[in-house]
């Protein structure tokens, strides 16, 4: 029995001004933990240390519970078992996020906690308005704001409504947030993935200093040079369980993608550089749009007098923070909104006032980016989600009958080229992982042999493995002569797969590069609407 284990179930942690002892050693101490989630075991027996002034990195595939680990630690969930300790003392049943920030633990989510309409100083002090705590001192709370924003070079101004800030200044405004209320350890989920190149090393820069003020910061992330690049230590989660924790000098990126994955990771980085681009070698236009607008949120477009075309056979990815048209963009195209003006062009044919079904009908298809929401039904089966769009053709039925048998043979032969890894054909698909679940996506997408595919994150959430798989079947589909539009907030996947990459901002083009010439830290000034193209 540790120390922590031995203090008593009833022992709660220290005042947020406790004397200095109180700080000495660990800064948390999560031991035994278990937590299930009615058959799942999201978490199974973890225990994990953090030092006073590290940087720890967590990483691991998706479902493997970092999260989960955090979250319990922030006091959001409560562990079915175990014990957590904060700065050398044991919490007790009432551990909650409001005790968690006021013992100095805060955590910045993937989703912000911050109101669109209201000032970034209103929303650093949203905390302790929402407490009931007496009417603040503006004036106080302004000039210490100012200071903490030059210590930490944050450009923010404070009477700003956020909804007029740029992602990553939103950010800033949540880590300004935290550290005003006297956060000491920082929990980050994920905080990269929207961000562009230079943001992130703002970021990773930031971490930095907190750690040399003596701040501990953990960092959850899919991101292994992120992790190799800042962390002291990295732990590594795979399944609910802590496979090691290992010395950032003491490993490679190789080395924990093994562990994560469990198998040999040889090969999982598509390497496209050797092959041609598509640019010239076809020459024909699938897909145009000109001078397209689609109207967004307070009369301001969306999508601001867009030109694009798309090649047979060329994979156009475009770049851009969150929020910037985008999706809008997509959905104009594949007929899900109306542009108000600005013709969508297939093949030589207008196509803007066509519904989904007709578009799909003349070869169009889409992965949407959210896969739960919009690109199958998890109720249903993976036969049914995998044939549902060709119930009314051959073989699939006959004189206006469905032919069961002819489905779930359709059905079994798609999973085995697709290698959708399930029981069967008949089990609902929201039991799969989301990699598979991803995988009949494509599938149905695939089979219905598609002239031009709209991609929108089609890696989201996946691990390795599968991502290597979806980014094979795209680069495929490309060689057959599928042209494709990759939408993605991962520039190292559209570095990765496309002939060539435009940059939108506030609903516009405002750059274009081709393969052979891409050039990263470009590309990321213009997503912040800095810098113009060569």
């Amino acid at each position: 029995m540790t120390a922590l284990a031995a203090r008593g179930a009833t022992e709660a942690v220290g005042p947020a001004e406790g004397p200095d002892e109180a700080f000495v050693g660990q800064a948390a101490v999560l031991e035994g933990i278990h937590k299930s989630f009615g058959p799942v075991r999201a978490l199974v027996d973890v225990s994990l240390e953090l030092k006073r002034g590290e940087i720890r990195a967590l990483v691991g595939e998706n479902g493997a519970g970092k999260t989960t680990l955090m979250t319990i630690l922030y006091g959001m969930l409560k562990p079915d078992q175990g014990h957590i300790g904060i700065w050398g003392r044991r919490v007790g049943s009432g551990w909650s996020p409001r005790e968690a920030m006021r013992q100095g633990v805060g955590m910045l989510h993937q989703h912000f906690s911050l109101v669109p309409t209201h000032t970034v100083l209103e929303n650093v002090l949203l905390p302790q308005l929402t407490w009931g705590a007496l009417r603040p001192d503006w004036k106080k709370h302004r000039a210490a704001l100012g200071k903490l924003c030059e210590e930490y070079g944050f450009q923010l101004r404070l009477d700003a409504p956020l909804r007029t800030l740029a992602v990553g200044q939103q950010q800033q405004v949540e880590i300004l947030k935290l550290l005003y209320q006297g956060t000491r350890l920082l929990i980050l989920d994920e905080p990269t993935s929207v961000l562009t190149p230079q943001q992130i090393d703002s970021l990773l820069n930031l971490l930095a200093i907190l750690r040399r003020q003596g701040h501990t910061v953990v960092l959850i992330t899919h991101k292994l040079p992120e992790a190799m690049s800042v962390a002291d230590a990295i732990t590594v989660l795979r399944g609910g369980r802590v496979i090691d924790t290992v010395a950032r000098d003491s490993t490679t990126p190789e080395a924990l993608a093994r562990m994560m994955v469990n198998r040999d990771i040889s090969g999982l980085d598509l390497e496209f550089e050797s092959r041609p681009s598509a640019e010239g070698s076809a020459g024909k236009t699938v897909l145009a749009v000109r001078d397209l607008v689609v109207g967004g949120e307070g009369g301001r477009p969306a999508v601001d007098g867009v030109s694009l075309e798309v090649k047979r056979g060329e994979i156009l990815g475009v770049a851009g923070v969150a929020g910037n048209g985008q999706m809008e963009l997509a959905q104009a195209i594949v007929g899900l909104s109306q542009p108000s003006d600005g013709p969508v062009v297939m093949s030589g044919k207008d196509i803007t006032r066509l519904d989904v079904r007709g578009r799909k009908n003349l070869g169009l298809g889409f992965i949407p980016e959210d896969r739960h929401e919009h690109a199958m039904f998890p109720e249903m089966s993976v036969r049914d989600n995998l044939t549902l769009e060709r119930l009314e053709q051959p073989p699939l039925s006959r004189a206006g009958l469905v032919r069961t048998q002819e489905c779930r043979r359709a059905a079994i032969e798609a999973m085995k080229e697709y290698d959708v890894r399930a029981m069967g054909p008949g089990v609902p698909t929201g039991t799969l992982s989301g990699g598979n679940q991803q995988k009949v996506v494509l599938a149905r997408v695939l089979s219905g042999k598609p002239k031009v595919i709209v991609a929108c994150q089609p890696t989201r959430g996946l691990d390795f493995a599968a991502t290597r798989y979806v980014r094979e079947r795209l680069w495929a589909a490309s060689e057959e002569g599928v042209g494709i539009l990759l939408i993605s907030s991962e520039l190292e996947e559209l570095l990765t797969l496309s002939h060539r990459i435009v940059v939108m901002f506030r609903g516009r083009i405002v750059g274009e590069f081709k393969r052979g010439s891409f050039d990263i830290e470009r590309i990321g000034l213009l997503m912040t609407g800095q810098g113009r193209t060569p």
